[in-house]
């Protein structure tokens, strides 16, 4: 099999507005907590996340989990344990049905950046008020 690719965004927004997404959300931490990055991007624009995104055609969650890090916080991460699932259903939005699976990782190199989704990061202890609501309950409850 070919290597996996993203979709163009109109068959992605037309795949989508009929069927849930597959997606890995990421708690990665180290002594000064979890790492959110800020949403520059809808949905949840100017919310506080977990990095994360889209299982793409091919990829296992494996992979995706590294690439995903890679590509929203530029660190290299390991030691992926799945921890929960978290369900995302806007009713309002149908092209919005997105089913996570969460895991934390550990951070084996690199520094921190932010991407083009969430260009500004920061570790908390605790989830802050600003925080996508499922995300923020999710967290409060691991923690």
């Amino acid at each position: 099999m070919n290597s996996p690719q993203k979709l163009p965004f109109n068959e992605f927004v037309k795949i989508y507005s009929k069927v849930p997404r597959l997606c890995v959300d990421l708690l990665i931490n180290n002594d000064d907590g979890f790492l959110l990055t800020l949403r520059a991007i809808e949905p949840g624009k100017g919310q506080w996340h977990f990095p994360g995104g889209t299982v793409l055609m091919g990829e296992s969650i494996e992979d995706a989990i590294v690439r995903i890090a890679k590509e929203e916080t530029s660190l290299e991460v390991d030691n992926p344990q799945h921890i929960g699932i978290l369900e995302f259903n806007e009713h309002k939005n149908p092209f919005f049905h997105t089913i996570s699976l969460v895991f934390e990782v550990d951070i084996i190199s690199g520094t921190p950046k932010g991407s083009e989704q969430g260009k500004q990061f920061q570790f908390f202890e605790d989830p802050p008020e600003n925080m996508i609501e499922e995300q923020k309950i999710f967290m409060e409850d691991f923690l």
